[in-house]
């Protein structure tokens, strides 16, 4: 692959594992994502987990939905591959099992997609996304609660 290079002396050589990682994608099936309906309902009968992704100053601003569960985006990688101990007293509420039913909000339903991905790849199976989410939610009359102070800021 020298041609590749524009002085010719020197060699450029792609080994075969690193051209198997050039080359590399995946496509991966996403469960369908949740509407307002359904989500309400299941957060009625508790068969959810509902985990916001915004960050404690957005939610101290203008609420949640009950029930949500706070991970802000930049403390989803690290927390999800925490211990369950760990997790727990970090983040003040049990780490789901990987086959448990979690819905996935933030504020308009984009970092919801990008936290149900990193679930996802750590190995949870069945994590939707509420598309609109927490404006979905308001602007179809769902009950906002304010959570209480943190240590964690913006």
């Amino acid at each position: 692959m020298w041609w590749l290079c524009r002085v010719p002396q020197i060699a450029a050589r792609v080994t075969p594992s690193t051209q198997a990682l050039r080359c590399f994608s995946a496509a991966v099936k996403l469960p369908p994502d949740i509407a307002f309906e359904e989500l309400k309902q299941k957060l009625g009968d508790r068969q959810v987990t509902l985990i916001d992704v915004r960050m404690p100053g957005e939610q101290r601003k203008d609420g949640m939905i009950p029930g949500a569960k706070n991970i802000g985006l930049p403390w989803l990688g690290p927390s999800i591959l925490q211990s369950d101990e760990d997790f727990t007293s970090q983040l003040g509420f049990k780490k789901p099992v990987l086959d448990e039913p979690i819905v996935m909000t933030c504020v308009s339903g984009s970092r919801s997609r990008t936290a149900q991905l990193a679930f996802i790849g750590s190995g949870y199976t069945n994590v939707r996304v509420y598309v609109g989410s927490f404006e979905d939610w308001v602007e179809r009359g769902g009950k906002v609660v304010f959570p209480e102070e943190k240590d964690r800021d913006e």
